[in-house]
């Protein structure tokens, strides 16, 4: 049977049109999968030679659906997945550079290296990454694709990547707040049991900054959590706050850390099924306004103290 398909494939590949060889792509690649779960390494090699004849010889549109067909399959062929992961189309590279477990970690070291945002935010994707990946990554990636690893326990970040990103968090609130929230972190940046992390040093600008964006992504536990850290309070209070019917915990605990009324106004609004009408929400804004921030946070710390979970 390979030997008739190589022969099939050498036919496509000299004398048939792009529209042939897709469809010779196609019927190979649908052959290797209904068989992939009862093949060895050994037997992955005949179909590793003839897709990658084939992928080579494709336009863009067949080698991406290739890449997507491919990404997840335990023993996809090695070299075909690194074909499509070197190729400089995101439609290609991106599927097998997020998921694919047959890529050699040199590979992914110097695609980290070379290639440009859109192939490193792929990568930093993975379910998991290692230290020298994220050393790399660190240096090189977006913003977007920063956040998304320091969220990653699985990506293991060393001193070195640690310390580059706690840099970058200074200007970054939003990694800033992720960073705070991060389990995994090298030995060197903890103190005791606690952790050395940006928030440590509480800068209420950056932090109601990272609060408001995470309230944007729909990641409200995340944004009740700083809050929690920087009223120092149980994050059960001001989950509980968030819950209440009646605004005015919640109120008492944005006002205590010296957050604006848009932050609140953001709170009170992605709150599921209570949106407020305009009434209440003139009630709510006057009431912000009249409560110092000292008396707001007299109040919290006093019922935090007496472990009352109440805040008001």
């Amino acid at each position: 049977m390979i030997q008739t398909l190589i022969l099939d494939v050498e036919h496509a590949v000299s004398i048939g049109t792009p529209d042939q060889r897709a469809a010779m792509l196609r019927r190979i690649t649908a052959l290797f999968l209904d068989h992939a779960v009862r093949l060895g390494e050994t037997e992955v090699e005949p179909f590793d030679a003839i897709l990658l004849h084939l992928a080579q010889n494709v336009e863009v549109a067949a080698r991406a659906v290739l890449a997507e067909e491919i990404s997840e399959i335990a023993n996809a062929p090695r070299r075909v997945v690194r074909d499509l992961a070197f190729d400089p189309a995101i439609a290609v590279a991106g599927p097998v550079l997020t998921r694919s477990e047959r890529l050699a970690e040199d590979d992914l070291v110097r695609i980290a290296g070379e290639a440009g945002p859109l192939h490193l935010d792929a990568v930093a994707r993975r379910r998991t990454l290692s230290q020298r990946i994220t050393e790399i990554l660190v240096t090189r990636a977006t913003a977007a694709a920063l956040r998304r690893i320091a969220g990653n326990e699985s990506a293991h970040l060393s001193e070195t990547g640690f310390a580059a990103m706690l840099a970058i968090a200074r200007k970054d609130a939003v990694l800033r707040a992720i960073l705070d929230l991060r389990r995994a972190v090298p030995e060197s940046h903890r103190v005791g049991n606690a952790t050395a992390k940006p928030g440590a040093t509480v800068d209420v600008d950056l932090d109601e900054k990272a609060v408001v964006a995470f309230i944007a992504q729909g990641r409200v536990d995340d944004a009740l959590l700083v809050i929690a850290r920087i009223a120092q309070v149980p994050p059960a209070v001001v989950l509980q706050a968030y819950r209440r019917s009646d605004t005015d915990p919640l109120l008492f605990l944005v006002r205590s850390v010296d957050f604006g009324w848009g932050t609140l106004k953001h709170l009170i609004q992605s709150r599921p099924g209570r949106r407020l009408p305009p009434e209440e929400m003139r009630g709510a804004f006057e009431a912000f306004q009249a409560l110092s921030v000292a008396t707001a946070r007299r109040s919290v710390r006093f019922n935090a103290a007496q472990g009352d979970t109440r805040v008001a």
